[in-house]
């Protein structure tokens, strides 16, 4: 399923030492470094109560299994316009309480298809942080890596080392993004991953093309497309460490 340009109007160390006092050279206690109270030698091991690293995985989706035939896109039916793909994490949502690293981005894709005599094409996978209400302005780029999709008729999901990895105060909320530039003249077809599973937050398409020049949610996307309008949860999650 498709969102037409044409339809759609409103879519949307060294340690430190000290002599004591009066010693000699020749004691070798004297030589020994003193370290302030309470402070520990910088080659010292962790204390044993140091709390470990944990990995998470923040996704809002139920099913990790990509529907056929179920995305929407903008595009003009040779190949998609330029669309950007959202999904929109609270860090403390997700029990988060230490600095967060963001080491990798997955994102489904259920069918990629590029122009002409190409294999395969290119989209780029952002991490951005977001401050007061989910617009362009308000979201700044921590993270930036392009991702090689080849074609694919029957779906994959493809995962994303992001290089270097961001680290953001558990604070923040992170917004992952799915860039897909445009097509349309190479012929370049491109429908994310997605299925019609329970979600825990939406998912959010801008496509200024078809009239959504801010990020709107699936829901407000599909709604503007004759019935039966498709439900669309787009596969889309961020793994790091904190």
């Amino acid at each position: 399923m498709h969102l037409s340009t044409m339809g759609m109007a409103c879519l949307v160390t060294a340690c430190a030492t000290a002599d004591s006092g009066g010693s000699s050279d020749d004691d070798p206690d004297s030589r020994v470094p003193i370290e302030p109270d309470g402070a520990v030698p910088i080659d010292a091991p962790l204390p044993i109560d140091a709390p470990l690293m944990q990995t998470v995985t923040l996704s809002q989706t139920s099913v990790m299994t990509i529907k056929p035939e179920n995305a929407i896109a903008c595009t003009n039916g040779v190949g998609t316009a330029p669309n950007s793909y959202y999904r929109v994490f609270r860090l403390a949502d997700h029990g988060i309480t230490r600095p967060f690293t963001a080491q990798r981005i997955d994102f489904g894709v259920e069918h990629a298809d590029a122009g002409g005599t190409a294999t395969s094409q290119a989209v780029t996978v952002r991490l951005h942080t977001l401050t007061g209400a989910f617009i362009s302005s308000n979201l700044v780029t921590v993270a930036g890596q392009v991702a090689t999709v080849n074609d694919t008729t029957t779906g994959t999901m493809i995962p994303v080392e992001l290089s270097p990895a961001p680290t953001v105060q558990p604070t923040a909320t992170v917004v992952a993004e799915v860039f897909v530039p445009d097509g349309r003249t190479a012929g370049n077809q491109f429908f994310i991953g997605s299925n019609d599973a329970a979600e825990t937050g939406p998912s959010y398409l801008k496509a200024a093309d078809c009239g959504a020049s801010e990020p709107i949610t699936f829901d407000a996307a599909a709604a503007s497309l004759p019935a039966p309008r498709p439900v669309v949860r787009i596969l889309l999650s961020v793994t790091g460490v904190y």
